[in-house]
C-alpha cells in the first residue's frame, strides 16, 4: 500500500490552501506512523506561505518513509517545497514532458523556470516520464521502495501523531 498526497487544492481551484495543508500534514504523519511509503503529486502554483504549510513541510522534511514526488504541471514556490520538493530531498522525482519548477512564488515576481528536461540534466529529477507510464513507474518505484521499508525506522526519526 502507499499514501497519495496530490496538491489540486478545493473545488479544482488547482492551489493547495490552508485546510489542503493542514490535511496533507496530517496524512503525512498518519503514513509515517503506519510505515507506508508516499508519493507526493504536485501541479499547481503556490498561494503563499502560511502557517499550514510550514507544518506540512515540517512533516514531510521529519518523515522517514520512502518518499516519491511525481510533478505534472507547473510548480512554484513554497507548496513545491512543502510537497516533497528537491529540498526535503524525495528518494525518487518524476517529471511529466510538460513539468517545470519556478524558484519563487509568482505572487512574489519574476523567478527562473526550470523545464522537466533541464531539471533531469541538473539532477534535481530522477527521471522525465511519459504519462502513460506514470503508472508502471511508481508501482515499480514503489516496490523497490517496499524492499527497503524497514530501513526507515533506522532513517532518523520518530513523528508523533497529533490528533
Amino acid at each position: 500500500s502507499s499514501g497519495i498526497n496530490a496538491e489540486y487544492g478545493i473545488a479544482g481551484e488547482g492551489q493547495i490552501d490552508e485546510k489542503g495543508a493542514l490535511k496533507a500534514s496530517n496524512f503525512v504523519q498518519i503514513c509515517q506512523q503506519t510505515a507506508i511509503p508516499m508519493v507526493f503529486v504536485q501541479g499547481s502554483v503556490s498561494t503563499g506561505y502560511t502557517r499550514e504549510l510550514a507544518s506540512l513541510m515540517r512533516s514531510v522534511a521529519m518523515a522517514t518513509v520512502p518518499k516519491i514526488t511525481l510533478i505534472t504541471g507547473q510548480t512554484s514556490g513554497h507548496a513545491y517545497l512543502a510537497m516533497n520538493g528537491q529540498g526535503l530531498q524525495p528518494d525518487l522525482c518524476f517529471h511529466w514532458p510538460g513539468a517545470s519548477i519556478s524558484c519563487t512564488d509568482h505572487v512574489t515576481g519574476p523567478s527562473h523556470v526550470t523545464d522537466a528536461w533541464e531539471c533531469a540534466s541538473n539532477m534535481v529529477c530522477d527521471d522525465v516520464i511519459l504519462p502513460s507510464e506514470t503508472r508502471e513507474v511508481l508501482r515499480l518505484s514503489l516496490l523497490a521502495a517496499g524492499a527497503f521499508s524497514s530501513d526507515h525506522l533506522r532513517r532518523g526519526h520518530n513523528s508523533v501523531l497529533k490528533f
